[in-house]
């Protein structure tokens, strides 16, 4: 029976970024950790390592390495591209949306600091901060069944977001906005979503029309982006 007795869904999973299913694959000693101190797993048990490029190579645990047994492309990814731009918030709320949206499908994130946004991060500590959303992202993927682990980048500011992204939409609370987020569109979309204070008049000079709502009511940051991934990830095909 392909894959043994065990659904792939059910697996224990750990990306092992470049992972080849024709050899033995060495595992993180973190990962090794997990899986025997957390999970109990034993020697001969069957786990899933995901090398990043959309495939699943079934697995048997022997030591420190992954035995391969056979090779999936799962599909679990979404066709559609879409990429959360956000402003910097306060407290843990860029932990919920990084990994809730990374569940939902997003595959790509852009973290950047708003004019009003209250969090500033030390460029000395900027490589670390990163590195760990990036851990919150590929745990997340890990749990979901993604066989992607998403991007995270930095920009400097909502104009920087603008110009590598010149068709993004903009996530406004101005009055007289009226443009719902839809769903219908591109394939890839990029969704930019302000802090708490929201857009400085600096910043609506530069979303111009760009500015979508989603609704009359006024979300809170980390709602507002779960929100955007799930209409665009989550709706239904339509013809």
């Amino acid at each position: 029976m392909p894959f043994g007795d065990s659904p792939i869904r059910s697996l224990p999973r750990v990306f092992v970024p470049g992972a080849d299913g024709a050899r033995p694959i060495p595992l993180p000693k973190a990962e090794v950790d997990k899986l025997r101190r957390v999970l109990r797993l034993e020697q001969g048990a069957h786990l899933a390592v995901l090398p990043g490029d959309g495939t699943l190579i079934r697995c048997e645990l022997r030591g420190p390495e992954a035995i391969p047994l056979e090779v999936a492309s799962p599909e679990t990814e979404s066709p559609r591209h879409v990429t959360i731009a956000q402003a910097l918030p306060k407290g843990d709320r860029l932990d919920s949306i990084v990994r809730c949206c990374t569940e939902i499908g997003v595959a790509a994130f852009v973290l950047f600091p708003s004019d009003r946004s209250v969090v500033k991060w030390d460029e000395a500590k900027l490589a670390g901060r990163l590195e760990r959303f990036r851990t919150v992202a590929r745990e997340a993927a890990e749990q979901s069944f993604r066989t992607r682990v998403p991007t995270i980048e930095y920009a400097s500011s909502l104009s920087e977001v603008l110009a590598r992204h010149p068709d993004a939409t903009v996530l406004s609370e101005v009055e007289g906005t009226v443009s719902p987020l839809r769903a219908e569109g591109e394939d890839a979309r990029v969704v930019v979503v302000g802090p708490e204070g929201g857009w400085a008049p600096r910043e609506l000079e530069q979303i111009g029309g760009r500015g979508v709502t989603l609704g009359p009511r006024v979300l809170r940051v980390d709602t507002a982006a779960i929100a955007a991934a799930a209409l665009l990830l989550l709706a239904p095909e339509t013809d």
